[in-house]
């Protein structure tokens, strides 16, 4: 019976390794500079691209919406609109504490930005704050508007919101508010009547505070 003797000196084959770069040479030619070019291969970048354009028509589904009211007012146009409109920041606080803490302005006119945070007592369930930057400011028309860039709904239940507010004129002492809102959700589900509920109502009942301040102390912005 024989017997086979190994030679320890004898040298190993590395021929799987060759025919492992043999097969896949354009790894080697990429992994020379480092990983890094290897992401922008045409076999990786494909699928990935495949996956996020899926991702964007398919996944971010949305919903556009809007809402009006109007509400008639018994003060100028004029002198609502230097309270409502000039200065909330200062009058929301003072007029509804339970409701604002406190408020400023970043800013001046067309691309000021407006923070409202909430106080405790208001029971506010989307966060602390809100965050609007004022788009449309045309006092000849009396034309304002904004569009919340963070807190309050955004990023929780809408993608966007838009306010615009128009006082038209009624007479010497009345105008109509024209409240206009737009929206897109987050998802395919628009929202629903109670959900906008305390939204639409808010716009109108910071309006009203303004008039009762306004109507008690005639000569404030008169």
């Amino acid at each position: 019976m024989s017997h086979m003797k190994i030679n320890p000196d004898a040298e190993v084959s590395t021929c799987h390794v060759d025919a492992q770069i043999d097969a896949a040479p354009y790894l080697q030619d990429l992994y020379k500079d480092g990983p890094f070019p290897l992401l922008l291969h045409p076999l990786v970048v494909r699928p990935l691209l495949v996956t996020y354009f899926l991702v964007c028509i398919l996944g971010n589904k949305m919903v556009s919406g809007s809402c009006t009211d109007e509400v008639t007012l018994n003060v100028s146009a004029a002198r609502l609109w230097k309270g409502a409109v000039c200065e909330p920041h200062i009058l929301y606080p003072k007029l509804l504490p339970d409701f604002f803490s406190k408020a400023e302005r970043i800013g001046k006119g067309v691309g000021a930005v407006n923070v409202f945070y909430f106080a405790p007592a208001s029971n506010m369930p989307l966060g602390s704050f809100n965050k609007n930057k004022i788009v449309v400011l045309d006092e000849a028309t009396y034309t304002f508007k904004n569009t919340a860039t963070e807190g309050g709904l955004i990023g929780v239940l809408l993608k966007s919101l838009d306010y615009e507010s128009v006082f038209v004129p009624s007479g010497a002492d009345s105008c109509i508010a024209k409240i206009k809102m737009e929206y897109e959700t987050l998802g395919d589900k628009d929202l629903s009547e109670e959900e906008l509920k305390p939204i639409r109502d808010g716009s109108i009942g910071v309006l009203k505070a303004v008039e009762g301040y306004l109507l008690a102390n005639p000569d404030v912005y008169a």
